[in-house]
């Protein structure tokens, strides 16, 4: 579970809004996102977002056993630059550990 919500918070992360300002429901969940993020340290927790793009779902997977390793390279590999699932797999390694 705390795999899909990290993916998709990098999915809403990654896509955003598509223009600035954003309508006021929009605005709350890219806020929440941005929130959540800093407070995972994927954004440090003083970065200013300067754009922000309408958001995509790049995969979703449900009850994953928890001795399965999960490969984001396989989920994200077209999709997403292989420097952002680098950090995002040592963080989701790291959940199994924990």
């Amino acid at each position: 579970m705390k795999v899909f919500a990290l993916c998709s918070m990098l999915a809403l992360l990654l896509a955003g809004a598509q223009a600035l300002p954003q309508g006021r429901e929009g605005a709350a969940y890219t806020n929440e996102a941005i929130r959540q993020a800093q407070q995972t340290l994927l954004i440090p927790k003083d970065a200013q977002i300067q754009n922000v793009q309408e958001g995509i779902e790049l995969g979703a997977y449900e009850q994953i056993p928890g001795n399965q390793r999960i490969n984001l390279f396989e989920i994200l590999g077209d999709q997403v630059p292989s420097e952002v699932i680098n950090n995002l797999q040592a963080q989701v390694d790291q959940i199994g550990r924990n």
